[in-house]
């Protein structure tokens, strides 16, 4: 199961770094075409959000699984190693529901918005609101991979 999640974390990591080259291309062709060309493209702009979207949330789920995510350790590292361990299955619970919520809102948001084009680009809003129900099932995944390898660990500690 370790290699598949290897490579669903390097293809989400390839995805978000993919879009930050992309945005950053964009970004610069319209600064340049606005200052040196007088001619802003009206899709730049937009195109630059919805690659946003792809390299927030894809990055989200590289986060979670390479444990590289926002956490405040204060509280864990004053407390017993076992209640630190209690604290760490806690916080993978957490993450698994949030990233349930994320499949089932994102993808409520994603079919609802579908039909609906984005006007300067000529693609469907849903496009643009993909990245929350796949990064919403990697961060499922990957949470679930880190609370079972959590509970094995505690329970070899218990034996």
């Amino acid at each position: 199961m370790k290699p598949l999640l290897d490579r669903l974390s390097r293809l989400s990591l390839f995805i978000s770094a993919l879009s930050i080259v992309a945005m950053t291309a964009i970004i610069s062709y319209q600064v340049v075409a606005r200052y040196f060309f007088n001619a802003s493209p009206a899709w730049s702009e937009r195109l630059s959000l919805v690659l946003l979207g792809y390299l927030v949330f894809f990055g989200a789920a590289t986060g979670v699984y390479e444990k590289f995510h926002i956490r405040i350790d204060a509280l864990r590292n004053a407390v017993s190693p076992k209640l630190a361990k209690a604290f760490d299955i806690g916080a993978n619970f957490v993450v698994i529901c949030t990233g349930i919520v994320m499949v089932i809102a994102g993808l409520h948001l994603t079919t609802t918005l579908w039909p609906f084009d984005i006007p300067s680009l000529g693609l469907p809003r849903g496009l643009a609101l993909l990245p929350i129900p796949i990064a919403g099932a990697l961060i499922t995944l990957f949470a679930g991979s880190h609370l079972i390898d959590d509970l094995r660990s505690a329970s070899k500690k218990a034996d």
